[in-house]
């Protein structure tokens, strides 16, 4: 038996429908369903009433397969902008990484400063492995929103808040310096850009759709 949503939310599409309870079958005119001692011709054989058999159902045996659901707009919306918050961060540990190397070599000829090579590649280094991490934590769960479950929504979500902590940091302290003119407001742009990506991410992944999307039932 099912019962209505509570209210004000609105039911899962994506759930399994309700099937009706089926009454106990019936035997002859003036016999009870099921009496011992009274056979039932035929009933309990495969194919009882249908002429060849059962007919397949969806999801039974025989049967066709489940009808595919499309996933909602504003959950394929946050995956595209997972992928591309993630790109930038694989794009930014790379470029990180190469400059460590390239101050590396550009001061292991220079005597004395030595160290000061090393340093720069340890903290380019160190960059790698944040920014990378920063990247899988944005690639993963978008390349799991297909089949992902809570979990994958989660990740989703998390990697939407950092990424719109930095850019709201960065605004603070664009705000805060005495820096001005062209470039400062043009680094504003882009900052506020990405804040604004960030958060659509981070809304379109609790919205009710993707909430619905995430715990829809796997056939």
């Amino acid at each position: 038996m099912s019962y209505p949503p509570p209210p004000g939310q609105q039911p899962n599409p994506y759930a399994t429908p309700q099937q009706g309870s089926q009454g106990a079958p019936y035997g002859y005119p003036g016999q009870g369903a099921g009496q011992p001692g009274y056979a039932q011709p035929g009933y309990n054989q495969p194919g009882y009433g249908y002429p060849g058999g059962v007919p397949p159902y969806p999801g039974g045996p025989g049967g066709g397969i489940q009808p595919t659901v499309s996933m909602p707009g504003q959950v394929v919306t946050a995956r595209v902008l997972l992928f591309v918050a993630g790109s930038f961060w694989a794009l930014l540990a790379v470029i990180v990484f190469f400059v460590g190397l390239v101050a590396n070599d550009a001061v292991s000829d220079i005597p004395g400063v030595d160290a000061a090579g090393g340093a720069a590649l340890g903290a380019a280094f160190i960059g790698l492995l944040i920014f990378g991490g920063l990247a899988a934590l944005h690639i993963v769960p978008a390349s799991m929103f297909g089949k992902g479950r809570i979990g994958t929504r989660v990740t989703a979500i998390i990697a939407a808040s950092v990424n719109a902590l930095l850019p709201l940091l960065l605004c603070f302290g664009a705000l805060g310096s005495a820096v001005g003119g062209e470039d400062a407001a043009s680094m504003f742009f882009w900052y506020i850009l990405w804040l604004a990506t960030a958060v659509l991410t981070l809304v379109f992944c609790c919205l009710s759709p993707a909430s619905q999307w995430f715990n829809r039932p796997q056939y």
